[in-house]
């Protein structure tokens, strides 16, 4: 027959409290080392946008520099020559579609 004395009771108490309290501190570890990785994710998702934008720019800025590097060969040319102004126009409709555009 088992008996249940006041000093088992106790031990009892004190086991649970002492496996709540190592579960509790188990948790707040586990946490603590998720959260970096956390952190690393959400600055590795900002710079992931970060970075689609700048190439979106930088497609912008090479589409416009190789308009303007035309535009400038169309017109040395057309200095050269004082002629191609029909390369003069087309070059012309080209810039305005391309500001349209964008």
């Amino acid at each position: 027959m088992i008996t249940i004395t006041y000093e088992g009771i106790l031990a009892g108490l004190a086991f649970f409290t002492a496996a709540c309290v190592a579960g509790g501190w188990f948790i707040k570890i586990v946490k603590a080392l998720k959260k970096p990785s956390d952190d690393v994710n959400e600055k590795l998702d900002r710079d992931n946008k970060r970075i689609a934008e700048l190439e979106n720019q930088y497609k912008y800025v090479s589409s416009a520099i190789g308009v303007l590097m035309r535009c400038d060969l169309v017109m040395l040319s057309h200095m050269r020559t004082n002629n191609n102004t029909g390369q003069m126009a087309k070059m012309e409709k080209e810039i305005q579609e391309f500001l349209i555009e964008r």
